[in-house]
């Protein structure tokens, strides 16, 4: 299980080479993807994720737009840090995608 250890920033780096789209706030204290698809998927996207989020037990903050869905993820736990736990939601996010014609 992910813990809730922040991460150093070059541990971030790392992780977010294999996350496409995703980057990390300036003072790494979360990591942010904006997907664009059309309006009614991305809401139905939104519903899915918040799925995963509760089988994880833990949320991020999504942003719904006409055309949008941005996630903005961090651990409460660790002051609003950076940590494991983020990535794995930013990876299982990053898996549905394509499912949802998200881009």
């Amino acid at each position: 299980m992910p813990t809730a250890d922040p991460l150093s920033h070059k541990e971030i780096e790392d992780q977010l080479a294999e996350l496409p789209g995703w980057e990390a706030a300036p003072d790494d204290s979360r990591i942010t993807r904006t997907y664009h698809l059309a309006h009614l998927p991305a809401a139905i996207f939104a519903v899915h994720i918040a799925r995963i989020q509760e089988e994880l037990n833990h949320h991020s903050d999504l942003t719904l737009g006409y055309n949008t869905l941005a996630v903005s993820i961090a651990t409460h736990e660790a002051g609003g840090r950076i940590t494991a736990k983020d990535f794995e939601l930013a990876r299982r996010i990053a898996r549905i995608a394509p499912e949802h014609g998200a881009e």
